[in-house]
């Protein structure tokens, strides 16, 4: 089976990297784009992250969120302000946020890019 998601990186002003994720929205490919981001952001050092989430499909139930961020505590998302941006899945977001805030990551979640991006810049 191939990839079931592609990411490109891109840099924003003020010292925010861009993330664009596609694909088939699961948990190994939710994990894996994660994954990437960490080590990007451990590449370039951002003080912000804007993603955008525009993976298609059923959203993560809210167990798999919480494990998912436990999973990647310790990895480099500690300390980066996180905007994460989910224009086509945006009903069950609130348990996404919530398990970020509580791993003690600085992160919101938004519909719009230019919404996630103003939060970015008013939060330096």
């Amino acid at each position: 089976m191939g990839q079931e998601f592609l990411i490109r990186f891109s840099d924003c002003d003020n010292n925010v990297l861009r993330a664009r994720v596609i694909g088939v929205r699961t948990l190994s490919s939710t994990v894996g784009y994660w994954e990437a981001i960490a080590e990007e952001l451990a590449r370039r050092r951002p003080s912000g992250l804007l993603l955008i989430d525009e993976l298609e499909g059923e959203e993560l139930s809210a167990s798999e969120w919480k494990g998912l961020v436990a999973r990647m505590k310790g990895h480099g998302l500690e300390g980066v302000l996180i905007a994460h941006v989910k224009p086509f899945a945006l009903d069950q977001i609130m348990y996404c946020e919530i398990s970020a805030v509580a791993a003690g990551l600085q992160a919101r979640v938004f519909r719009d890019e230019a919404e996630g991006m103003d939060w970015l810049v008013g939060k330096k």
